[in-house]
C-alpha cells in the first residue's frame, strides 16, 4: 500500500481496469513495422531508482525498471479482474488456504542463460524478508502474511546469527527446481495479489556473492547490495535487461535473449530521468520523448492543438483523494459536522474550474476501474442547504468553526485545491476560514503528531486491485499513520480483519461494502476525486495495453513486452 502523496486514467465497461490499446500505425504487419534497428520506445520516468535490487525498491519510478527486468510468479491480467500466469506457469492453494504452492515455467531462464530455479526464489524472497535490509514494501505485504515473518520487527540486525534464524524459519521452500512453496500464517485470499509486487522476485545468489567478492554475513548491507549498482551484475528474469546506466540521466533496457515468452518487438526501451514536467512536454514536441504526462498548464494548450489532440490519452488511475479532519478535535469529533463539510464542497465544480476537467469527481473510498467500485451510496454529495442543516443538527455554530485552519502543503497543486475547496466552505456554509500553507516536511511532522484541524488533499492509490489493499488505512492502530484524523469507526477493525482473512470472494466482497458505507455514511474523511492521467502518445507507438495500474507516466507498461514502433 502507499499513500497517494507519495507514490504515483473515459467511460468504463465494465468493472475492473480500463484498457486502451494505443494501435499507433494499426494492424501490426511486417510492411508497417519500423526495422528492427528503429524499434526504440523513449519515455520519461521522471526520477532515477535509488536501487535495480526490485527487493529494495519502493516508488513508481523504480518499479518502472524493476518490472521489466524482473518477473514476479504472477501477474494482474490486462482487466485487472485476476491474477495470470508469469515466472510460475500455474498455482495452487490448500482447502485451508494456508500453502501456496507455484509450479515454475520449465526451461525459464535468467537473461545471462542460467536456468531460474525454485532455490533462486526462495533466496529472493529471503533477500526482502532481511530486516537489516529494511525493505520498504515488506511491511504490511510480507511480515504479516508468510509464515514465521511476523516476528520481522523485533530481529536483532546487528547479528548475522538473529537474521539466519529468522530467515531459515521462513515459511518458504523449494522442494525441486520446479516448485516453490509459500506458507502463510492464517489464510489471505489475497495473497496471489501480494506475489504480483513487483519486490517479490527471484535473485541470484551467486549474482550476490561474487560481486560482493564472496559470502557474507546478511548483517552486512552493503555487500548485500552491491550487485545492484552495475548493468552487467544485475541478471534479472524479465523480458528486458539493463544495457546501459547513466546516472542522473537514463537508463537503457534491451531484450533478454532467454525470457520464455519470447523477443519482443522492442529493441530497446530508454527510461530517461527528466524531473521537470515542462521539460519532457518540449522534449516530446521535439520528439525525444514518446509518451509524457503532459503538465497541468498545458492541457487546454494540448486540447486545443489539432495535432497533439489526436495524441491524447486520457485513464483512470486506482488513487482516490480526500480530505481529513481531525477527530480528535471538538467539534469534528461529530459526523454530521463532518458530513457539513464533506456536502458543502461541489467537486464537479473543483475538477472543472482547477484540475482541467481532467481528475473526476467521487464520493466514495474505492475508485471506479476496481472491484468494489460503488457509487450508488450519494451521502456525501454536494447540498449546501442540507450541510448547513447538519451544521445546525450538531449544535455548531458557523463563527465557532472559524479558528480552524486547512493544513496545506505548499506546492502550485496543493494550494490551488484548497483555496478552492476553503472558499467552497466560506460561501455555502457561511465561514471565514484560512489556509495554513507551509512546507511539506513540516506537514508531515505535524500530521504524525494529529498537530491539524483540517488536512488534505490527502488519498491512497492501489498497489494491486483487491480491497484489502485499502481498508487498514483506516484502522484504529493506523491514528496518526495514515488513519491521520484518528476517526472513530465502532466495529470496522473486525469488519475489515474478518473480510480480509475470508476465502469465500463473495462474502469478502459484502463486508468490504459495509465498511465502505461505514466510512462515507459517517464521513470519516471527504471524498472528493479519483486521479486520472492525462498522456500524450506518438501515433506510431503501436500495441500498448494501457491499464489503471500503470506506473506513473510510463502507459501499458505493465505489459511492454507486445508494443512496437511503426513506420513514420
Amino acid at each position: 500500500m502507499h499513500p497517494a502523496h507519495r507514490i504515483w486514467a473515459l467511460t468504463l465497461a465494465t468493472a475492473g481496469f480500463f484498457v486502451v490499446s494505443a494501435c499507433g500505425g494499426g494492424t501490426t504487419t511486417s510492411q508497417n513495422l519500423a526495422a528492427p534497428a528503429k524499434q526504440i520506445l523513449n519515455v520519461n520516468d521522471g526520477t532515477e531508482p535509488n536501487s535495480y535490487d526490485p527487493t529494495q525498491q519502493t516508488y513508481t519510478y523504480e518499479a518502472g525498471v524493476g518490472r521489466e527486468v524482473f518477473e514476479t510468479l504472477l501477474k494482474s491480467n490486462a482487466q485487472g479482474t485476476d491474477v495470470m500466469p508469469a515466472a510460475a506457469e500455474s498455482y495452487k492453494v490448500s482447502d485451508d488456504g494456508l500453502t501456496y504452492t507455484f509450479k515454475l515455467r520449465s526451461g525459464a531462464k535468467w537473461s545471462d542463460g542460467k536456468a531460474v530455479t525454485a532455490a533462486d526464489w526462495a533466496y529472493g524472497y529471503q533477500h526482502l524478508l532481511n530486516p537489516a535490509l529494511a525493505a520498504g514494501y515488506v511491511d504490511p505485504f510480507f511480515d504479516t502474511t508468510i509464515k514465521g515473518a511476523d516476528g520481522y520487527a523485533d530481529v536483532d540486525v546487528s547479528k548475522a546469527s538473529a537474521i539466519d534464524t529468522f530467515l531459515q524459519g521462513l515459511g518458504l521452500s523449494a522442494p525441486d527446481p520446479n516448485t516453490f512453496v509459500i506458507t502463510l500464517q492464517h489464510p489471505a485470499a489475497f495473497f496471489k495479489w501480494v506475489v504480483t509486487l513487483w519486490v517479490a522476485e527471484p535473485i541470484r545468489k551467486d549474482i550476490v556473492e561474487q560481486a560482493a567478492g564472496g559470502s557474507f554475513p546478511s548483517s552486512d548491507t552493503t555487500k548485500a547490495e552491491i550487485w545492484a549498482q552495475k548493468a552487467e551484475t544485475v541478471i534479472g528474469n524479465g523480458p528486458f535487461k539493463i544495457s546501459e546506466i547513466v546516472p542522473k540521466d537514463h537508463v537503457t533496457l534491451v531484450p533478454n535473449p532467454n525470457y520464455w515468452g519470447g523477443a519482443p518487438h522492442l529493441q530497446k526501451i530508454i527510461e530517461w530521468f527528466i524531473a521537470d514536467a515542462n521539460t519532457a512536454y518540449a522534449k516530446y514536441q521535439t520528439g525525444d520523448l514518446d509518451a509524457i504526462t503532459v503538465p497541468l498548464a498545458n492541457v487546454d494548450v494540448v486540447r486545443n492543438d489539432p495535432k497533439l489532440s489526436k495524441e491524447a490519452k486520457v485513464y483512470p488511475k486506482l488513487t482516490t483523494f480526500w480530505m481529513t479532519f481531525n477527530a480528535q478535535r471538538t467539534p469534528f469529533d461529530k459526523p454530521d459536522v463532518r458530513m457539513a463539510f464533506a456536502k458543502s464542497i461541489d467537486r464537479d465544480k473543483l475538477n472543472k474550474q482547477v484540475q482541467h476537467d481532467i481528475q473526476q469527481s467521487i464520493l466514495s473510498f474505492i475508485p471506479k476501474g476496481m472491484a468494489g467500485y460503488d457509487p450508488s451510496d450519494k451521502a456525501q454529495s454536494f447540498d449546501a442547504a442540507a450541510a448547513k442543516a447538519l451544521l445546525q443538527k450538531a449544535g455548531v455554530a458557523a463563527d465557532t468553526l472559524n479558528k480552524f485552519k486547512v493544513l496545506t502543503r505548499n506546492t502550485t497543486r496543493n494550494k490551488t485545491l484548497n483555496q478552492f475547496i476553503v472558499d467552497q466552505w466560506n460561501n455555502n456554509l457561511g465561514l471565514n476560514m484560512q489556509l495554513e500553507v507551509i512546507d511539506s516536511k513540516t506537514v508531515t511532522s505535524r500530521i504524525r503528531k494529529g498537530d491539524f484541524d483540517i488536512y488534505g488533499p490527502d488519498g491512497w492509490g492501489a498497489d494491486y486491485p483487491d480491497q484489502q489493499d485499502w481498508f487498514d488505512v483506516f484502522f484504529k492502530n493506523s491514528c496518526h499513520s495514515l488513519n491521520w484524523g484518528c476517526v472513530d469507526l465502532p466495529g470496522y477493525d473486525d469488519l475489515v480483519k474478518k473480510a480480509d482473512t475470508e476465502l469465500d470472494q463473495n462474502a469478502r466482497n459484502k463486508d468490504y461494502a459495509t465498511a465502505q458505507k461505514q466510512l462515507i455514511d459517517s464521513a470519516a474523511v471527504a471524498f472528493i476525486f479519483q486521479d486520472y492521467e492525462y498522456n500524450l502518445i506518438k501515433p506510431y507507438v503501436g500495441g500498448l495495453s494501457i491499464t489503471a495500474s500503470d506506473d506513473q507516466s510510463l502507459p501499458g507498461n505493465f505489459f511492454w513486452h507486445d508494443p512496437y514502433i511503426t513506420e513514420h
